[in-house]
């Protein structure tokens, strides 16, 4: 039975970060996965902003990036939007290991193969049990996933509206863009979500669907049979499924002696499901918050919900991503082929992170279809 200020339950993006940022507060850390490995579990396209690295204080290492990409958002009729903005195609488990490091070099313990089965509140601490020991703390982060126990444990049911997506690892494709990481709208190709071909090298790409509504390997290999020039002879070595939430975040993530951060909480970029960046800035702002509260004494709610102010940019990206996810998915495929001969670049990346939405919608006042079915949803 150890006692720590604080335990970290779950080592994805979100809580390395957290157990990285509670240890370099000087507060004792553990960090629980009850995974073998702390690694990528969870399927996910693995690319992200070269500002992911800055915010995670990781080096862009040609061990963890695989390959450099910008993006092209394509319509229903195949026509696209191209993004110059360059990103980085990642191993995403070696990502995570270097922030594990960085946590151990801190002063954090990490247990892998140790699962958490309950946590609860005894007066002021907190206790977790897992499938090895039972240990008190201050400050409980649960950064467990979408089927969070920790949040299941203190009697949060709020869960954030998922989307169930799959992806597959191909080989041997016949990549017509090796620089060009692509994105596929349509209701025939994604009802309520969208695909991707994401390339890794020259014949290994991650191509995967997310859907709502309908069967989404149904159309997954549909969508790859669309790239038979490319994929036709491709062969998937890595087959795996998760729900992405979509829906935002949860109202309450934070209580006494306990915060919920990432997937657990919702903490995803809606219309993209991009959740890496956010949940790494949402683990750095978490765990630094607890270990303050820790050396002052107080790990209540109200001094935890400071929480909700060092996030609040990612926040506010959310919550108008939200918004312009649920515009979207009222739309048309002719809508869709309409708009993207309206948007440019940076209309896309305001729209698809949360950034200056407003800005869009003001340019989609002026036009008769958008300026009801989308501006005024916007603003």
């Amino acid at each position: 039975m150890g006692s720590y200020d604080v335990i970290v339950v779950g080592a994805g993006p979100a809580g390395v970060s957290a157990a990285k940022a509670a240890a370099l507060g000087d507060a004792k850390t553990l960090l629980l996965e009850k995974c073998p490995t702390i690694m990528a579990n969870k399927p996910c396209g693995e690319a992200v902003s070269q500002t992911t690295f800055k915010t995670a204080g990781v080096e862009p290492k040609p061990s963890i990036v695989l390959n450099k990409a910008y993006a092209r958002v394509y319509a229903p009729n195949m026509k696209f939007v191209e993004i110059k903005d360059v990103g980085f195609l990642i191993n995403k488990s070696l990502f995570i290991q270097e922030i594990a490091a960085q946590a151990a070099e801190a002063g954090a313990d990490i247990h892998v193969r140790e699962e958490v089965i309950s946590v609860w509140r005894d007066g002021n601490i907190m206790r977790v049990k897992t499938n090895h020991d039972e240990y008190s703390a201050n400050v409980v982060i649960g950064a467990d996933g979408y089927h969070s126990t920790v949040a299941r444990s203190l009697g949060i049911n709020e869960r954030s509206e998922p989307i169930p997506t799959i992806q597959y690892v191909m080989v041997n494709c016949k990549l017509e863009y090796t620089d060009v990481v692509r994105f596929f709208l349509g209701n025939e190709i994604a009802p309520g979500g969208y695909a991707w071909i994401f390339p890794k090298s020259e014949k290994i790409a991650e191509v995967g669907i997310g859907v709502r509504g309908a069967p989404a390997k149904l159309y997954l290999d549909k969508f790859v049979k669309m790239f038979d020039k490319e994929l036709g002879n491709a062969k998937i070595i890595d087959y795996r499924g998760a729900p992405v939430p979509i829906g935002g975040m949860i109202k309450e993530c934070v209580l006494d002696g306990a915060m919920l951060i990432g997937d657990a909480a919702g903490m995803v970029i809606p219309l993209t499901g991009a959740g890496i960046h956010s949940s790494v800035a949402a683990g750095l702002v978490a765990g630094e918050v607890a270990s303050k509260a820790c050396h002052e004494g107080d790990t209540s709610k109200r001094r935890l919900s400071e929480f909700y102010e060092k996030y609040e940019p990612w926040i506010t990206r959310i919550n108008k991503s939200l918004k312009v996810m649920r515009a979207l998915e009222k739309m048309t495929d002719d809508d869709l082929n309409l708009l993207q001969t309206l948007l440019d670049a940076s209309d896309i990346l305001d729209l698809a992170n949360g950034l200056d939405v407003k800005r869009v919608a003001m340019k989609l006042l002026t036009h008769p279809i958008f300026a009801i079915k989308l501006a005024k949803a916007l603003l």
